[in-house]
């Protein structure tokens, strides 16, 4: 019995970058980093970061773990890299080596949560999110990732609806969902049961070119 080739969607893994920042795959030799970068509180002050007391053996375990479900297509996990040329232009160097890594420095995580393909195989749902440095915070880093996570996506992975969801009680999220004008808040009482309330987001193609000559518009297009 041969095996079923991997959706459309799969790839061995990913990389494409915006003018301040790259994404990729994670990388067994990211684990160290993001072993910091989940375990610093200051990067988690809600609480709702997972994983955030996990080993750098247990990341490493898991990366390797995300690297055969991306080429699977069931999902795709990304780094968020401060590009090299980036330093000394905004950031301190003294600041950032903790976070080194071989392409830049490691300020955060987003990607495809999941790949849902639909029943008559025409729609392909992803649910993303992202989580940035506390040091990199206000300076439009989350905004750019999911931009640029968003139109990878729609243009080069052939998604065709996105959802998001988050606490209510999250709002410095609810407020990058709003600067990034794509849909309207969706509620769901007890979504997180005792944590609280669910708020989500769904949009396809052309709430995103209506978000997106908006975002231009406005001067917060960072592609």
């Amino acid at each position: 019995m041969t095996e079923s080739a991997p959706p459309a969607h799969a790839r061995a893994s990913h990389r494409f970058e915006t003018p301040r920042l790259i994404l990729r795959s994670t990388e067994v030799d990211d684990a160290e980093a993001l072993t910091l970068v989940y375990g610093d509180p200051l990067n988690n002050p809600l609480g709702f970061v997972i994983d955030d007391k996990r080993s750098v053996a247990e990341h490493r375990a898991s990366i390797e773990k995300q690297i055969l479900s991306t080429a699977r297509g069931e999902n795709a996990w990304l780094v968020v890299i401060l590009k090299p040329d980036q330093v000394g232009v905004s950031y301190k160097e003294s600041d950032l080596q903790q976070l080194h890594v071989h392409d830049g420095f490691f300020i955060g995580c987003t990607g495809f949560n999941s790949f849902r393909i639909g029943p008559d195989s025409a729609t392909l749902t992803s649910d993303i999110g992202a989580v940035i440095h506390h040091l990199f915070r206000k300076r439009a880093m989350a905004l750019e990732t999911l931009q640029a996570v968003i139109e990878y996506g729609f243009s080069v992975l052939g998604v065709t609806v996105f959802t998001l969801e988050t606490n209510a009680r999250n709002v410095p999220f609810r407020a990058l969902m709003e600067r990034l004008g794509v849909a309207v808040e969706q509620i769901t009482e007890g979504g997180f049961g005792q944590e609280g309330d669910a708020v989500n987001y769904q949009f396809g193609m052309d709430e995103w070119k209506v978000a997106k000559q908006n975002l231009i518009a406005s001067n917060k297009w960072y592609l």
